[in-house]
């Protein structure tokens, strides 16, 4: 579509990202963000192979921090035979080996090949402190341990990305219910779900992707923003950051909208007159939720 830039102008501001489990797949949805000179990026990914991709894709002068998050005290790292499915859980064959194209097996996705032993650390304990207005977190079920040793980092936080499992991929893993209760508790609502994951019960196949899924659905990338409830509890700059994180990674139009007219009541600024106008030129507005993942 567009960048916010394209309304902001010079007006734009400067956005902190966090990205915690940062191995590079696809390109990152924050990616037009970061390239536009508008953000300040640090990156947690404790893979030091996958570090040097990091740097390739980010430049030198990006943070990379080789560091396991959790609640800050010794946790088993069962590492798997592909480095995105290594988690502080135990993959469960009794879920896993019930769905095609994941697998438990010799030289599968979620083979344990080793384990590992590591000192974790707290979100709120990494140093220097930074005030993130954006947290992604994909770190296979270690989710939630993470977000509760960060309460203090949340309370500056606007928007967040969490990967979230619907079953238990891994053994005694939290679930996106679990995410989201505590998320509420943390002053954010749930917002939409993007990147749906689901796979195939074995045998039946109804199709040569053998990513694609018939019925069950098993994770998904969640989207919480700060409590939308009373605008008071957003500043100014809050409300123009959560605006333009909404409209650059996830196409939330509406809410978009929705922000920069409360903005524009504000400072009496022109912001969302010429959002709409903008809105206007395009014959199709796409739809960025509930997406179904259908690749590797």
């Amino acid at each position: 579509m567009f960048s916010l830039i394209e309304i902001l102008g010079t007006s734009t501001p400067e956005i902190d990202l966090l990205d915690i489990g940062a191995m590079i797949e696809d390109e990152p949805r924050y990616a037009p963000i970061y390239h536009s000179g508008y953000a300040k990026l640090t990156l947690v990914e404790p893979n030091r192979e996958s570090n040097e991709k990091l740097k390739k894709a980010f430049g030198d002068e990006t943070r990379i921090l080789n560091i396991f998050l959790g609640n800050g005290k010794k946790a088993t790292i069962y590492v798997t035979y592909y480095p995105g499915c290594t988690s502080i859980f135990k993959p469960d064959p009794s879920i896993i080996d019930k769905f095609f194209s994941i697998n438990t097996g010799p030289k599968s996705n979620f083979e344990v090949i080793k384990t590992e032993t590591a000192k974790t650390v707290r979100l709120d304990d990494i140093s220097p402190k930074t005030n993130y207005d954006y947290i992604k977190l994909d770190i296979q079920g270690s989710e939630l341990m993470v977000l509760q040793n960060g309460i203090d980092s949340l309370k500056n936080t606007l928007v967040v990305e969490s990967e979230a499992e619907f079953i238990p991929i891994y053994k005694d893993q939290p679930l996106f219910g679990d995410i989201q209760i505590f998320m509420q508790e943390q002053g954010f609502i749930f917002h939409k779900f993007i990147d749906i994951a689901s796979r195939c019960f074995k045998p039946m196949s109804f199709s040569d992707n053998v990513c694609e899924g018939m019925s069950q659905l098993l994770w998904t990338d969640a989207i919480f923003i700060r409590d939308f409830k009373d605008l008071k509890n957003y500043a100014d700059l809050d409300l123009i950051k959560t605006a333009y994180i909404m409209q650059d990674l996830y196409s939330s139009f509406d809410l978009v909208y929705f922000f920069l007219q409360e903005y524009d009541k504000r400072n009496q600024t022109p912001y969302a007159l010429k959002y709409a106008k903008k809105l206007a030129t395009f014959s199709e507005i796409p739809k960025h939720m509930l997406n179904l993942k259908e690749y590797v």
